[in-house]
Order: structure tokens, then C-alpha cells, then sequence
């Protein structure tokens, strides 16, 4: 486990794995800036805002602090965000408020002593080793009621196969998105869970749709937003073949 640690450490504060990344994400903004995409992003932002006044909320992957801060501002008790770079969490302690925003550099694969009404992230499960880490958040650090939410790649479909081997340098050598078996380990392990997939064919349209049209919110992405929406809804054995999902985990 330190050895994939320290690769993931590596691979933010010295490959710049992020830079990467978003440069690939700008080459297909389209699939990113789609209407299906960003219909999702406000679902997963409005579940989070919905639970948050006087909260206690754990920001895991928090990066720059952003997400902590405007949480925070929306009228959070208390944001503890945490990532594992010290260069990007060294920039979030710009914006700590002692007592009610804070940030540390920690390695969510180890214990944290807290507890917290919500425990949110994105794109951060599948870089670690997530059951263990989920059944640890879910017994020791989330409170009774309590939710954890988190946005994180699919890894089904056969494109997205193809992009992670082609695009090495925009992923870390260990990440890996959720399989078939992955969504149904956590079906059977959390009694309160649920998934809203995002992106089927807004994925394949969306990168063409990028070499097409300069605008991301035309009639092709807005008609592959309501596909999506239908298949999501109704077509369950689809769902692992979309690019990404929202998981919504309670604690009841």
C-alpha cells in the first residue's frame, strides 16, 4: 500500500497528472461541458447543498480548497477538506478559517479520527483501494443519518477502454474506474445506495460534437442529454457502460 501511495504522491506533486488531464478534457470540452453533464453536476452540487446547513462535512480529494470554501460559504458548521498533495493543500490553507475550514495533507486510505454528516468527493475513489476505505468511513466516520456522495469514472464501455490505454499520461499508474462488479459489490454491501449514471451518448457525440460545433449546448448534445436521461432511468443493465456516475451512499 506505501509504494501505491507514494506513486499517487508522485503523480500530483511531481508528474503534474492534473495538467495532463485537463488538457486532454479541454481537446473534448464537449463531452464535459454537455448538457447531460452539467444537468448531473448541479444534481450531485443540490443533494450536498440540501443537507449542509450547520453540518459537518469531510471534503476527501479536495485539491485547491475550492468546493471546501463555497460549501463552507453556503452554511456548513464545519469543512475539513483533506488530499494527499502537499502542493495543492499548501495553496488550500490560504483559505483555512481556524475551527471552521481547515485542510490536511492525509492519505485517505488511513484512519481519520472525526465524524461527519456528509463525506463527499469526485474522482477519488478509484484511485485507492475503496472498500476498505468506504466500509471505514461508513462504520467510523459518518455520522447516524449521515451521507456520503461522490462522482467517479464507469469503466465498462469499450471507448473508455481505449481512451485510459491510449491517455496513460492523464491517469495515475494505479487508478481504475468502476467495473460491473465493482456497482454490484457496493448494491450488496450498502442497504442504502444508488447510482445516476452520467454520459452514454453524450460521450460518443460529445467528441464529435467537439470537431463540429463551437458551441457544447447544440442540438446533438441536447438530444443525447434526453437519451441519456431515458436509459439511465430505464435501462439498468446499461449503466456501467456510461462514462461516470454519481454514487449516493446513506447511513439511516
Amino acid at each position: 500500500m506505501k509504494n501505491r501511495i507514494e506513486r499517487e504522491k508522485k503523480a500530483y506533486d511531481e508528474d503534474n497528472i492534473q495538467e495532463h488531464s485537463n488538457k486532454l478534457h479541454m481537446k473534448f470540452r464537449h463531452v464535459f461541458e454537455s448538457p447531460n453533464t452539467i444537468r448531473h453536476e448541479k444534481i450531485f452540487i443540490d443533494i450536498i447543498k440540501g443537507n449542509i446547513f450547520g453540518k459537518r462535512l469531510l471534503d476527501i480529494g479536495c485539491g485547491l480548497g475550492i468546493s471546501s470554501w463555497n460549501l463552507y460559504s453556503l452554511g456548513a458548521l464545519y469543512v475539513h477538506g483533506v488530499d494527499i498533495s502537499k502542493r495543492f493543500i499548501s495553496e488550500a490553507k490560504k483559505k483555512e478559517i481556524k475551527g471552521e475550514l481547515e485542510f490536511s495533507n492525509k492519505n485517505i486510505m488511513e484512519p481519520i479520527e472525526e465524524t461527519y454528516d456528509i463525506i463527499f468527493g469526485r474522482a477519488i475513489l478509484h484511485h485507492i483501494d475503496y472498500r476498505t476505505v468506504l466500509k471505514r468511513l461508513y462504520c467510523s466516520n459518518l455520522n447516524h443519518s449521515g451521507i456520503m456522495i461522490f462522482m467517479e469514472p464507469l469503466g465498462s464501455n469499450l471507448l473508455l477502454r481505449l481512451f485510459y490505454f491510449i491517455a496513460k499520461s492523464a491517469h495515475t499508474p494505479d487508478e481504475r474506474s468502476f467495473l460491473r462488479q465493482d456497482l454490484r459489490w457496493l448494491r450488496e454491501n450498502f442497504e442504502d445506495f444508488e447510482i445516476i449514471p452520467i454520459n452514454y451518448l453524450s460521450l460518443v457525440f460529445g467528441i464529435l460534437s467537439s470537431m463540429i460545433f463551437s458551441n457544447p449546448y447544440n442540438y446533438l448534445m441536447r438530444l443525447s442529454d434526453k437519451i441519456d436521461c431515458w436509459l439511465g432511468r430505464n435501462i439498468k443493465l446499461l449503466i456501467p457502460n456510461f462514462r461516470a456516475a454519481i454514487f449516493i451512499i446513506k447511513k439511516k
